[in-house]
């Protein structure tokens, strides 16, 4: 029994010290075994963020866009009342998909050219005042091709057709099984002249047998889109073809001819900006004024010049590694309705440098490499915002490294030559600002 006791009095004292010691530790867990440890060896987490001075920016015109072979063509005039007027034509060639073989006495029914378009960025009260010409001069597939390229200078004189046109657009398809909704296609039809019916059916039968010899004989169509005073649309178009209507002698039967514009044809965008209306004109591509505001814009439009001075001056003292460092651009909510322009789903950050006689050159970032996840760019609707991670970069413009100095920044639209997209966002002088928000490891 003794022994017993002398066990239980040995455990309570025991315990009662292990209490002691404890109830003298602090609350931070991250204290403990510092005194084992060399100051010069502890590592925190910090987190900065720039004031507005650090940051500038202004509104720049967009460099010149390719506008050939583009997955979607873009048709359309819209008045913008913050962006101004931008006008999309567009050209192509038709090829046959058979090799006909007309007869002189076939009687002409019709000749319909067929765009299809899937999505609208405007109004759909505004008709679009749309005209087709014959083109003049050989589009080549193999050629460059860019969004200032006079595509009525290659052009016939005489119109085709014209059509005054209001977009129609119908929001979605859903199917009783299913939640996920599709955009319907809608269809503009063209009735051409029958003059160039005419001359498709009097081509003899060696140019019929030949797409490289029947483009050479009819080299494609050029649509044009109108100059109006207010409102309107730019369409995104899926396609198009062209058919014409024929009957035979003493048949009653309506024959079709169609004419296709394939993944070999050649076709080329045009855009044009009228930006002198606007409240940015006069800062327009200066660097000696910052607005509150700046303005994006696909289509060869807008982007913005991004400064950060200091950028390469930025050191907590000496021991540091970034682990995160997030530019922050906000979107205006006021300025525009969102719901109905809609802003572009990506935007690209790139950085500015130099060549080996001095001349500007624009490259991706290092981390533009590791992921878009990681680099970012895309819209959050959530919180309005564009976001770009620039830690690698930021890293090796404070370390010096070879090709990578701080000469600024292009923040611009992705998808350019081939969706219309634009957004405001708020400038380095606004309330909100643009941010950048670094957060590194700082050893002690």
């Amino acid at each position: 029994m003794k022994k017993e006791l002398a066990v239980m009095f040995k455990f309570v004292v025991g315990f009662a010290c292990i209490v002691i010691a404890l109830g003298s530790c602090t609350d931070d867990i991250n204290d403990l075994g510092k005194d084992l440890l060399d100051k010069s060896d502890l590592v925190t987490v910090r987190k900065w963020v720039s004031d507005k001075e650090m940051i500038k920016a202004y509104t720049m015109t967009d460099e010149k866009q390719r506008t050939d072979e583009p997955p979607y063509n873009l048709l359309g005039s819209l008045n913008d009342p913050i962006f101004g007027k931008t006008t999309a034509n567009f050209a192509c060639q038709l090829r046959l998909n058979s090799f006909p073989k007309f007869k002189e006495n076939d009687i002409i029914d019709s000749i319909v050219y067929y765009v299809a378009y899937k999505e609208i960025y405007g109004d759909t009260l505004t008709a679009q005042k749309l005209k087709v010409y014959e083109l003049a001069s050989d589009l080549i597939y193999d050629n460059k091709y860019y969004q200032d390229t006079d595509l009525k200078g290659l052009a016939k004189s005489e119109v085709l057709a014209e059509l005054n046109y209001i977009p129609r657009f119908k929001d979605t398809l859903q199917s009783a099984t299913s939640t996920v909704k599709d955009t319907v296609t809608q269809e503009i039809a063209f009735h051409l002249n029958h003059s160039l019916a005419r001359k498709l059916m009097a081509t003899d039968s060696i140019t019929l047998s030949d797409n490289v010899k029947f483009l050479k004989h009819f080299k494609g169509l050029y649509v044009e889109a109108g100059d109006i005073a207010s409102g309107g649309t730019i369409l995104k178009t899926t396609g198009s073809g062209m058919i014409l209507y024929f009957r035979k002698e003493n048949d009653t039967t309506k024959y079709r001819q169609t004419f296709y514009v394939t993944k070999i044809s050649a076709n080329v965008s045009q855009f044009t900006h009228d930006y002198s209306q606007t409240a940015f004109a006069a800062n327009l591509d200066k660097e000696t004024v910052q607005d509150s505001l700046i303005y994006l814009q696909t289509t060869g439009g807008l982007r913005t010049k991004v400064l950060i001075p200091d950028l390469g001056n930025w050191i907590d003292s000496t021991n540091f590694a970034i682990n995160k460092a997030e530019l922050v651009f906000q979107v205006d909510s006021t300025i525009t309705d969102l719901t109905k322009m809609l802003p572009p789903e990506q935007l690209v950050f790139s950085a500015i440098g130099v060549d080996k006689d001095g001349n500007p050159t624009k490259y991706f970032p290092s981390d533009f490499l590791f992921s878009q996840a990681y680099y970012g760019g895309t819209y959050n609707s959530k919180d309005k915002t564009y976001r770009f991670n620039i830690a690698k970069h930021l890293q090796e413009v404070i370390d010096k490294k070879a090709g990578k100095g701080n000469y600024g920044f292009y923040l611009e639209t992705a998808f350019r030559a081939a969706s219309f997209r634009r957004v405001v966002l708020k400038g380095a002088t606004s309330k909100s600002g643009i941010r950048l928000e670094i957060t590194y490891s700082k050893i002690n």
